[in-house]
């Protein structure tokens, strides 16, 4: 279902950008089975390959890699996602970090001058100004917003990886698995909230210097975040409080790095940082009523 609520992103991606698009997102996901089923060869375990969780792994991490990837670079990503993120800790729902976020901060650790998206789309005859979003504004200021159409960041005319700027369609997928019940609104909501308290508290106190709620919104990888990434099964908790503080905490934590760091968009820090909150959080249990009564029976 995941998948499904990919494809309309997958597909505007690949109407945008053609055969560069399609070529990551196939190599992507081809080295993440390839990958999976070798591990599953030598050392069989209980995360088959038939659960297509590698599968979806390859389109997310793909989703996020700029236009000029290189296919050695997928191949190294695939590698670190699906053997040390992955398979290293006992396969699906045994890791404590998100794979493809852990793999993709790898990456753009290693090699930062291959993530560099604009550099990766200037060849694009876009009529929009060629820059990613969130860097023009903390390079100018609030004053940069006005570059951009709402629109084009809304229809995914922007800056970014494969898919992850697409934000409309990102929004319909993640709404899909919301009516499905695939994901709990509770991680969304709250990491949205999180991004919108956050951004408006830093530019309510400087306004001339960071970026708008609206524009944090639209800009990057928010909406991708929020319904792909933030709602992971295995590093999500699982009660309604803490995965209100758990999403509200992700979306704090994105913003901060955005406005005060070096990292133009920085989500996969952001929901790593936060992924090593959720065994704490997931001591904040409901409260059982009739245990007393039922000892003293």
């Amino acid at each position: 279902m995941w998948i499904t609520a990919l494809l309309p992103a997958l597909i505007a991606s690949i109407y945008y950008f053609g055969i560069q698009s399609l070529r990551i997102i196939t190599l992507s996901i081809a080295f993440s089975v390839i990958f999976d089923a070798l591990s599953n060869y030598f050392v069989p375990g209980k995360d088959p390959v038939s659960n297509w969780s590698s599968v979806l792994m390859g389109i997310l991490l793909a989703v996020l890699m700029p236009l000029n990837t290189t296919w050695w670079m997928l191949l190294i990503g695939c590698f670190i996602m699906i053997i040390l993120g992955k398979k290293l800790f006992g396969g699906l729902g045994a890791f404590p970090v998100n794979p493809v976020l852990l793999s993709y901060a790898m990456l753009s650790v290693s090699w930062p001058a291959r993530f560099d998206y604009t550099a990766a789309m200037i060849h694009l005859p876009w009529k929009i100004t060629m820059i990613e979003p969130v860097r023009l504004v903390k390079t100018l200021g609030t004053s940069a917003q006005t570059s951009f159409e709402m629109q084009h960041l809304l229809m995914g005319k922007q800056v970014a990886g494969v898919a992850n700027g697409m934000v409309l369609y990102l929004l319909i997928g993640g709404i899909f698995l919301l009516l499905i019940r695939q994901i709990r609104w509770q991680l969304p909501v709250s990491f949205l909230a999180g991004i919108v308290v956050t951004s408006w508290l830093i530019s309510f106190f400087n306004p001339g210097g960071f970026a708008t709620p609206v524009f944090h919104l639209l800009a990057g990888s928010s909406m991708f975040a929020a319904f792909f990434l933030i709602t992971d099964y295995t590093t999500s908790p699982v009660n309604n409080v803490p995965m209100l503080i758990y999403g509200f905490l992700g979306g704090l934590i994105f913003v901060l790095i955005r406005s005060f760091s070096i990292y133009p968009d920085g989500i996969a820090f952001a929901i790593l940082l936060v992924n090593l909150f959720n065994p704490l959080l997931d001591r904040i249990t409901p409260k059982i009523y009739g245990i007393k009564e039922i000892k003293h029976a």
